[in-house]
């Protein structure tokens, strides 16, 4: 699965964010079909741990360094969470997890 976000104007923390909430407020809405919640629960619930395990300050550093100034990052998410990664143009970052 893969989220795109939104870091035109804000980081991956705020973007992470950002498209959290706009998916929850999606699955709530009347109407969608049970494939679509099931992809929406999945979104939500990878965007929920990242956005409670990622170290956002070293994602933060580490994109910047890296020089992008991509309007977009793609989240990719695969089955174990631990291993989702943010794909920005032919580079990928491995967010680094705190320690809770």
């Amino acid at each position: 699965m893969e989220i795109i976000l939104d870091t035109s104007r804000h980081c991956i923390e705020t973007a992470s964010k950002k498209e959290y909430e706009r998916l929850v407020q999606q699955y709530f809405k009347s109407g969608p079909l049970e494939k679509e919640k099931n992809l929406m629960e999945q979104g939500i619930e990878a965007l929920a741990y990242l956005l409670k395990h990622a170290d956002f300050p070293d994602l933060r550093n580490r994109y910047h360094a890296m020089g992008h100034s991509e309007t977009a990052s793609v989240l990719v998410i695969p089955r174990n969470l631990k291993d989702m990664h943010i794909r920005l143009d032919q580079d990928i970052v491995h967010p680094a997890w705190k320690k809770i």
